[in-house]
């Protein structure tokens, strides 16, 4: 992969280094750069929020950008404060009634690393990521389609999706990980409530220890940086971890579970490069130029990334977990072998996506036949999109 940053990437690298230490940003460097593809850049990491508070560290920051600019960074900023406040008061509201139902439950990712971060609204959060008692599963959606909120769901997923107006997102997983990513991960996590610790202040919550989420939290990014790539938030929650959390995570504890799990090296390069990035703005430019060969490939593919990653890199990713092919182009045979699975599914899917099927093997040529119909009907942009892509591999 050729290393190709972009200019704005850089300006952008250096904002969200100001903004993770609360320092002014010179005028002289973010002045250069182009505000609405700046804001643009943003946007698509996830990371507006942050690169706002920033630019609003500089007293000066009206001469820098248009006006009509800074109203679209404040806005930005504003949006954030007020998404969050709306989700912290209804996860609490949620959670709170969960414990009164006997349903435990453990909030995760971003629900715990967004209280770490210096200010309120600086990372933004798309939705709520809780982990649940899968037991309970038809009494949790029977309770949150009695709040409003309605029932999304799309393939193979290891999580239920309910949405509401104007902003609510919540993603309660069944479990961690699925075996169509990795068995390693999901066997790894097959009895997770025995690495959880339950909570002092609740009758049925429960949190991992700061290792251990640390732990989850890479093996999440590793998830997102493989199937379709992850942007820089990753990299700034990398950074805040570590700093806030220097004091308790044990490392001896970190780097063997992390060495069982098989992305050591990837914590690693990751929490390394976001140190070099973010821990003083002075150096960020400079850290950036002086980045190791494999550091400056992985910030080229974080940075085109972008927070959910890339579709066409998904479907690269899933043609290299069935045929094992990386660099090469694809022969007919394999796009052959591809395709086929994509028609043909593994038991794997069966089990974790419809599970009356795996146990009813009867039913398969049914349901092939309807899958057959139906996705091209509802998919058929998507499916286009992935049929061109392989093609072309």
């Amino acid at each position: 992969m050729e290393y190709k940053l972009k200019k704005t990437s850089k300006k952008l690298l250096y904002l969200l280094s100001c903004a993770l230490n609360s320092v002014k940003p010179h005028i002289s460097y973010i002045s250069e750069a182009d505000s609405e593809t700046l804001y643009c850049l943003a946007k698509k990491h996830g990371v507006s929020s942050m690169a706002s508070l920033a630019i609003t560290f500089q007293d000066n920051h009206k001469k820098i950008f248009p006006k009509k600019d800074i109203e679209k960074w404040k806005s930005a900023r504003d949006s954030a404060f007020k998404k969050r406040a709306l989700l912290d008061t209804e996860r609490d509201l949620i959670l709170l009634d969960l414990d009164n139902m006997g349903i435990w439950y453990c909030p995760l990712k971003g629900i715990i690393i967004q209280n770490l971060y210096p200010e309120y609204e600086m990372r933004e959060m798309a939705d709520n990521d809780i982990l649940f008692d899968a037991d309970k599963r038809g009494e949790l959606r029977n309770y949150m389609e009695s709040l409003g909120y309605s029932y999304e769901f799309e393939g193979v997923t290891n999580h239920d999706e309910y949405i509401k107006a104007p902003v609510y997102n919540f993603e309660f997983h069944r479990k961690l990980f699925m075996q169509t990513f990795s068995t390693v991960f999901t066997d790894y996590y097959e009895d997770v409530k025995d690495r959880l610790i339950k909570d002092e202040t609740n009758k049925n919550g429960y949190h991992f220890s700061d290792s251990d989420f640390y732990i989850y939290f890479t093996a999440h990014a590793y998830k997102h940086y493989r199937e379709g790539g992850t942007g820089f938030k990753t990299l700034t929650d990398f950074y805040i971890l570590n700093r806030e959390y220097k004091d308790t995570l044990d490392f001896d504890y970190i780097k063997k579970e992390l060495d069982e799990l098989g992305i050591k090296d990837f914590e690693e390069v990751l929490r390394e490069l976001s140190v070099k990035l973010f821990s003083d703005p002075e150096k960020t430019a400079e850290a950036i130029s002086s980045l190791s060969d494999r550091e400056k490939k992985i910030l080229s593919f974080i940075s085109k990334s972008g927070a959910y990653g890339v579709e066409e890199q998904r479907i690269k990713s899933k043609v290299t977990g069935v045929v094992g092919k990386k660099r090469s182009r694809l022969t007919r045979a394999d796009k052959l072998m591809y395709f086929i699975s994509r028609f043909l599914p593994d038991a794997n899917y069966y089990k974790e996506a419809y599970p009356r099927i795996y146990k009813f093997k009867i039913l398969i040529p049914g349901f092939l036949l309807f899958r057959t119909i139906y996705r091209p009907i509802v998919n058929h942009e998507k499916l286009l999109f992935e049929f061109k892509t392989v093609l072309n591999m």
